[in-house]
């Protein structure tokens, strides 16, 4: 909670205060003396304040949405400095606050969440000066009605308000007993965790926070059961692990699953949870044990499967290449997960479990039979670009199949040139063709007609595609111009190996804080190139090995690529004498 609020608890319920104090609102936002007060900045005059007020009270149901949208949006930049308060803001406060308070203002939420804003505003400021004084004295005489919107009408004004108590166990615990709205109730207790864990465990309601949650643990509602778990993993991060079994039945109920994206919010977020939202929240809590945080999504899995629920198998699908991303260590637990997914009847799933497939290369030998199976499969993905047959096409390549070969550089130039669509850092995408091909110089002889055939198709367009290509052909040892073309193509700059001391000053600062990934690749092929090992560099190569972390920069299935290249160069460093 913003200081500026914790001098508000004390503050009793005087009555209603009106904005200006003194009478008609509109009246006294016309006595404010706007032009004297210090603006935000030269581009935000303090004059137009009143005028934004007044667009905002005007507005209602038939106003344009973007038109209130904007009138929010300049609000917030005539208001809001971080840091600091502003004299602005408190000349403003009384009347955001009677604003905020009339049933009829529309998106009441967001004048709750500036209020919020604003009293975060002073989070910076050292000592008390004039502006400071001033804040806080505006907030105390306001405190009085601006508590009022914690017992609001609309739930979702209540649920905002919450912010403004978000790390008060006492408030919160106050409202929990009142509250009735379970998407409000939700909202608490993942709050309620929070502020009991930050606050000392000798306080009073410390302990009436654990029995609140201790007695939804065993509750009869679903949703709270679960979200008394999640939010007393702070205060036990072990609960979670001891409720998994209970966690996986109500997750995987097909009755309870929608009814999470229905009440389930967090106070940092204003759109609701889905049922799949949640069950990604746990497993991130029971990575604390990596056994059962992988058991689990298996769990996740075969239950929909059992069911006929895409929606948790896609669910599972997503976890299990969350956990692969990040630790080396579950790539013996996935790989059956998504292998027993290759023929399920979503395409979504396919997709997904294909990918992953692909992306642990020889380790998926075993299923190459079944993968050859869906070179032809056209199923897509809702979110992600390419084809169930394109990431068929790259697990084969990268597990050494020919059958990956005949018409694998049509099928990836068909999509090449993307990014991946709706892709996040961290989501399934199509690989670059770059990334496979480039894999495949023994193989080139049979790839290089299509490869230069596809450049002289795309070499008068620009893009990722091209230089892929010529980045492809350089690496297989080919000249990466085509006849005719009178610009040299600018060969990779490689940089000159460091000497070995160096080499081994880079590995130990890389062992200890993990910067300069790209130096530390050269630095390994330097002590390669010399031929020798220090014991401090043997012994922390070593323990880079044993790390149960993806030793690369990206975020996608490069990190895995990319974690392969250099656990391979540390091996060769290590096998040195």
């Amino acid at each position: 909670m913003p200081p500026v609020l914790l001098q508000c608890q004390a503050v009793p319920d005087g009555g209603r205060l009106l904005g200006s104090e003194a009478g008609d609102m509109w009246e006294a936002l016309d006595a404010v003396d706007w032009r004297a007060l210090d603006a935000v900045g030269p581009d935000h005059p303090a004059t137009d304040v009143p005028k934004v007020l007044r667009r905002i009270a005007r507005a209602d149901a038939t106003t344009r949405p973007e038109a209130v949208e904007r009138a929010f949006a300049d609000l917030q930049d005539l208001l809001c400095a971080p840091g600091r308060f502003t004299d602005v803001g408190t000349a403003a406060l009384p009347f955001l606050v009677d604003l905020a308070l009339d049933p009829e203002t529309v998106k009441r939420p967001d004048l709750v969440e500036l209020l919020t804003s604003l009293a975060a505003d002073g989070d910076g400021e050292g000592g008390v000066g004039r502006r400071e004084a001033a804040a806080r004295a505006a907030w105390r005489r306001q405190w009085p009605r601006i508590r009022r919107l914690l017992d609001d009408g609309d739930p979702v004004v209540r649920r905002a308000a919450l912010r403004l108590i978000a790390d008060r166990t006492a408030p919160l615990l106050e409202r929990w007993h009142e509250e009735r709205d379970l998407s409000v109730r939700v909202a608490l207790l993942l709050a309620l965790g929070r502020a009991a864990a930050d606050e000392d465990p000798t306080e009073s309601t410390h302990a009436e926070v654990r029995a609140v949650l201790d007695g939804l643990l065993h509750g009869e509602n679903p949703v709270l059961r679960v979200a008394a778990v999640i939010a007393t993993a702070p205060l036990d991060p072990r609960v979670p692990l001891r409720a998994h079994p209970m966690l996986l039945e109500i997750l995987a109920d097909p009755v309870v699953a929608p009814e999470f994206g229905e009440v389930w919010y967090a106070l940092d977020c204003d759109i609701p949870y889905e049922r799949n939202d949640v069950a990604a929240w746990v497993v991130g809590l029971l990575e604390l044990d990596m056994t059962v945080a992988t058991s689990f999504v298996a769990a996740l899995a075969e239950t929909g499967s059992r069911i006929g629920d895409a929606e948790l198998r896609r669910c599972a699908l997503d976890e299990a290449w969350r956990l692969l991303l990040a630790r080396p260590s579950v790539e013996a637990a996935v790989l059956p997960l998504a292998a027993g997914l290759l023929a399920d009847p979503d395409d979504d799933v396919r997709y997904r479990a294909v990918h992953l497939l692909a992306v642990l290369g020889h380790r998926a030998a075993p299923h190459a039979d079944r993968l050859a199976a869906l070179l032809d499969d056209p199923g897509e993905s809702r979110l992600f670009d390419g084809t169930v047959g394109i990431h068929a096409s790259w697990a084969l390549a990268r597990i050494g199949d020919p059958r990956a070969l005949p018409e694998l550089v049509e099928r990836l130039v068909a999509h090449g040139d993307v990014w991946g669509r709706g892709c996040l850092p961290g989501e399934p995408r199509h690989p670059s063709v770059a990334d496979v091909l480039r894999p495949l110089r023994a193989h080139a002889e049979v790839l290089l007609p299509a490869v230069r055939e596809a450049l002289r198709d795309e070499v008068s367009r620009t893009g990722w595609l091209v230089e892929d290509l010529r980045t492809v052909l350089h690496a297989w040892g080919e000249n990466p111009l085509l006849p005719g073309e009178p610009t040299p193509y600018p060969q990779p700059w490689e940089p000159p190996l460091p000497g070995p001391a160096e080499a081994e000053a880079t590995v130990l600062a890389y062992a200890a804080d993990g910067q300069w990934r790209w130096a530390f690749t050269i630095a390994l092929d330097t002590l390669t190139h010399h031929g020798h090992l220090t014991p401090p560099v043997r012994e922390a190569l070593t323990a880079l090995k044993a790390a149960d972390c993806r030793l690369s920069e990206h975020g996608d299935y490069r990190a895995i690529l990319q974690d392969e290249e250099i656990r391979a160069r540390i091996d060769r460093v290590l096998a040195l004498p």
